[in-house]
């Protein structure tokens, strides 16, 4: 499941209801106290009420009522579920789907103690014929019994499959008189059902941003917990069927000791019945935690170290997720990840952010006041935050939106100069290291006639076109009357190629040039020499992640590999790097024709002339 969105009344500065729509990477701006944090402590309530739990106080002082409401919208459903005993069924048969054929479920304190506890609801166009629209809080017997009175076929209640009978019931009324209903699912039967359906939802982690420093700080433990969590959420089938073994056994000695209790007691002995009043919690049995090698703890080695943990553990996730499919699907949320971290640590976290938003079936949700992370977000992702009249507003999508953004966070584009002709926008300084020895050498080697950097062209690394610093400085070359052009990795071979072929196809619509990588990325052709005082032979597949690669081979940093390796290219690596036959045989040279088309774009001017 994925979290479409969220909806917030009555909680804090959020009094009149607020719809938030999430993407797969989703970060929160605007000042101090515009509500960023809110919505990341809002979405703790409804997932865990544990980190930060729900108060009194939190109750919006403009509300209307008693009752704060925090709702939360998924999409991405699964197929088939097991909401109760072991029949498979779904959300669409069981009739918990809204309008949209999305999962809505709704959980609202009462603020009138001092802890409220939720009372939580499904938002979902529900059968509400009297008699027929509280299937879901009957148990076995009782739908058997309905079936009964219906006169249903007799195998559909001797089964003991509770949606199988429901589904029978529920056909056989001509008009169930379907209606928009919180159906409350906390109570009876239901709160089965929903207990079930919760295992379905995803793992929420908020990494707040100030935080107590004691023994067990949550910097350090929060990962370490929810590494254990997603371990036995991983092992659910296993440890369900330890629990039902447990059950069936205990049941048993239970049944044999009330046997035995009616020889001596038979009216005493028919009044008792073995029940388990609670489910075994196993995530409370395993503590696992991080110490330091000269015991001193982690507290004490200061917040940049403990960030520096996070920081680590989120990169592992990547590189787990990346490789396990399969792996739950968890929503991170972290506040302000550039705290106590160089700007190139958080250059490297924000790369880990969009790695698991954009590769594996997690979403990432941040909050962040720095200019030099803000700029690195996609475009879609930004949601800035601010206050209208003491309610909280929140805005995304638009022109005007994005200027707030910039203006909020002091982004300034990257500078124009008088003899700047053409930009051509980059996605890392490894690449603006690329495009130049690229260059040089094919100028040497006689095919290009200037490098871009001779014919005027600024190369501004911005991490795409997609972004907030992408943005702002073509704004400043609209300005100006500048012509742009882009350099992307296709990401051959990983979910992000769609979305970059999707981006290439917009802009080329709009008579931009961009040029996307034949392989994977840069990496991917360097050449065999580079790696021979190394004592190594490797040629790179098209689609291989080759950072991964040079990285297990040299230790380079994956960061730093492009940067490391690509000056030792010479013109003759290049030209067998950079050769291809198009499907009719043709021979052609992929960045000798990319340089020169982008060369046109300054024929007028420059004394540069077209190939």
């Amino acid at each position: 499941m994925k979290l479409k969105s969220i909806k917030i009344k009555n909680f804090r500065g959020f009094s009149d209801e607020r719809t938030i729509n999430f993407e797969n990477l989703t970060a929160f701006i605007g000042k101090n106290d515009a509500g960023k944090s809110t919505v990341l402590e809002a979405l703790e309530i409804f997932f865990n009420n544990s980190i930060v739990t729900c108060e009194r106080e939190d109750l919006s002082i403009n509300s209307v009522g008693d009752t704060i409401e925090i709702t939360c919208i998924f999409n991405n459903l699964p197929d088939i579920i097991t909401l109760d005993s072991s029949s498979p069924t779904n959300l669409a048969n069981e009739f918990l789907l809204n309008p949209q054929g999305d999962l809505e479920i709704k959980k609202c304190f009462k603020a009138t103690s001092s802890k409220p506890k939720p009372t939580t609801f499904i938002v979902c166009n529900h059968p509400s014929v009297q008699g027929y629209h509280n299937l879901l809080d009957l148990k076995n017997t009782d739908l058997k019994a309905l079936a009964r009175r219906l006169n249903l076929p007799s195998d559909i209640y001797q089964a003991n499959s509770n949606p199988s009978i429901r589904a029978a019931i529920w056909h056989s009324i001509d008009n169930l008189q379907l209606e928009l209903t919180d159906l409350q699912v906390d109570k009876e039967n239901a709160k089965k059902i929903y207990d079930s359906l919760e295992k379905y939802l995803p793992i929420y982690a908020l990494f707040q941003s100030d935080r107590p420093s004691k023994d067990d700080d949550k910097e350090v433990t929060d990962p370490m917990k929810l590494a254990v969590q997603q371990a036995l959420l991983e092992l659910n089938a296993e440890l369900e069927r330890i629990k039902e073994e447990v059950k069936q056994k205990a049941i048993s000695t239970a049944e044999r000791t009330l046997e035995k209790l009616k020889e001596m007691d038979s009216e005493l002995a028919s009044s008792l019945i073995p029940e388990f009043k609670t489910e075994p919690k196993f995530d409370s049995l395993f503590k696992l935690s991080i110490n330091s090698d000269d015991n001193i703890p982690i507290n004490k080695r200061g917040s940049g170290v403990r960030r520096l943990i996070l920081l680590n553990f989120f990169r592992a996730e990547v590189e787990r997720k990346l490789s396990e499919s399969s792996s739950q699907s968890v929503i991170y949320a972290f506040e302000e990840p550039e705290t106590s971290q160089h700007p190139k640590h958080q250059e490297i976290l924000m790369q880990a952010f969009m790695d698991l938003a954009y590769n594996t079936n997690s979403q990432v949700i941040l909050t962040t006041h720095t200019p030099a992370l803000g700029s690195l977000l996609p475009l879609e992702s930004l949601r800035f935050i601010t206050k209208d009249n003491g309610n909280r507003v929140v805005k995304c999508g638009e022109e005007s939106v994005f200027k707030e953004i910039v203006d909020t966070l002091g982004i300034l584009p990257d500078p124009i100069t008088l003899n700047t002709k053409a930009l051509l926008l980059l996605e890392g300084q490894g690449d603006v290291v690329f495009i130049r020895h690229l260059c040089e050498k094919l100028k040497e080697g006689g095919v290009i006639p200037y490098t871009l950097n001779e014919a005027g062209f600024a190369l501004v690394p911005t991490g795409g076109c997609g972004n907030l610093k992408a943005w702002s400085t073509l704004k400043l070359a609209e300005q100006f009357e500048i012509p742009w052009c882009v350099l992307l990795d296709s990401d051959l071979g990983t979910p992000e190629a769609i979305k970059n072929t999707e981006t290439k196809e917009e802009l080329e619509r709009q008579g931009i040039k961009i040029y996307l990588t034949r392989k994977r990325e840069p990496e991917n052709y360097l050449h065999n020499d580079c790696f021979s005082s190394y004592g190594l032979s490797i040629n790179f597949s098209d689609t291989e992640d080759a950072k991964v690669t040079i990285n297990q081979h040299t230790r380079i940093s994956k960061t730093k590999a492009l940067e490391h390796f690509w000056p030792m290219m010479t013109f003759e690596n290049i030209r067998q790097s950079e050769r291809y036959l198009t499907e009719s045989g043709e021979e052609k040279f992929e960045f000798t024709e990319m340089i020169l088309d982008f060369l046109t774009l300054v024929n007028e001017r420059s004394v540069v002339t077209s190939h």
